[in-house]
């Protein structure tokens, strides 16, 4: 019989999972406990596919909490010129048109809101000063961001962000926001 899944990842692309998945690996989480169930490729808004089907999961999750190791949710969606609040924000009113109640912060749900994109993580991770303001560029693959991921992994372990370059304020909030949810999940 099939493991059911630690945490399920709701994520507008490719390489929002392979950060986040490459994140949760270096934390000893295996790919059966780690459940995507879809992801848009190309096809429309991936920001609007995560905040319309945060409500159904969010339900999915609170459905198990009587599990002995009941499920987590980590939504990853980016800010863009939007601040992470709004976003937040998002998700809470995507909630109550389905009559359900948001997130609360003794659940074991995660919100990942890179501002402007994932891609500004990034360029941060590999040393660069950024700005919550200016696109970076792709990786030709998403798996290069596996060094990009440890590195973050690092830092957040230790509760220590890299200053030099200064750390972009949503890595500074989703680090903090971690270290609650992972006291929640193990």
């Amino acid at each position: 019989m099939r493991r059911p899944a630690r945490v399920t990842i709701l994520c507008e692309d490719l390489q929002q999972l392979c950060f986040v998945r490459r994140f949760l690996k270096r934390r000893g989480w295996k790919n059966h406990d780690i459940n995507v169930p879809f992801i848009p490729s190309g096809g429309g808004s991936g920001e609007q596919y995560v905040r319309e089907r945060f409500p159904d999961e969010l339900k999915a999750c609170r459905n198990q909490t009587n599990r002995p190791r009941p499920p987590g949710l980590i939504a990853v969606i980016d800010a863009d010129k939007q601040e992470v609040a709004d976003r937040v924000r998002g998700f809470d009113r995507a909630c109550e048109k389905q009559a359900l109640t948001p997130r609360q912060r003794d659940e074991r749900v995660l919100y990942i809101i890179p501002k402007r994109n994932i891609e500004t993580w990034l360029a941060y991770l590999r040393g660069e000063t950024v700005n919550e303001e200016t696109t970076f560029r792709k990786y030709e693959y998403q798996s290069d961001c596996h060094d990009d991921a440890d590195k973050l992994d690092a830092m957040c372990k230790t509760g220590q962000l890299d200053e030099t370059p200064p750390p972009p304020a949503s890595v500074v909030q989703c680090c903090k926001d971690f270290q609650a949810f992972w006291r929640l999940i193990q």
